[in-house]
């Protein structure tokens, strides 16, 4: 079985862009398997449009159908959280049963995507990511004391979110 120049343009494509875009997602996000499972969608437009995209636009056309994606999830949500205050979902009661690192991950998971977004963004590229300030400054285009307010808010939030702080 013989590779096509398609699929091995495509390898490549992917090979180059799935983490940069992946965590691009996870920032604007704050959930890691949304970003996973929208990075293979998008990958699957890439994989049909194949013969029209062109090489220069590729990064950003990557990045915008991702932020568009994004966009389209934020408004699904907020009809489902209407339907669900509709149907009186204070009502509803789940009992899960986790064990103690499961139930901080999922707190801390919550408490990260509580974040607003630029201040996620930028504590995720420092401590996911291990960026310097500098480079997130640059990444972002903000200034590096921009980026210590950002990583000192977000401590700050998460210190009371996991301290069971309102």
């Amino acid at each position: 079985m013989s590779v096509t120049k398609s699929e091995v343009w495509f390898r490549q494509v992917f090979h180059n862009h799935y983490e940069s875009l992946r965590n691009f997602l996870y920032y604007l996000s704050g959930d890691i398997h949304w970003a996973e499972d929208t990075v293979q969608e998008i990958f699957l437009l890439v994989w049909e449009k194949r013969d029209t995209l062109r090489e220069a636009t590729l990064a950003p056309y990557l990045f915008k159908t991702g932020r568009n994606f994004f966009l389209k999830e934020k408004r699904h949500e907020k009809v489902k959280l209407r339907f669900l205050k509709e149907t009186r979902a204070d009502e509803i009661i789940q009992t899960d049963t986790f064990s103690e690192k499961d139930n901080f991950d999922r707190v801390l998971e919550t408490a990260l995507s509580a974040l607003p977004q630029k201040c996620r963004s930028v504590f995720l590229m420092s401590r996911v990511d291990g960026m310097n300030n500098p480079a997130i400054a640059v990444n972002l285009g903000i200034s590096v004391k921009a980026v210590e307010k950002h990583i000192t808010r977000a401590l700050k939030i998460l210190r009371s979110k996991l301290e069971g702080k309102p």
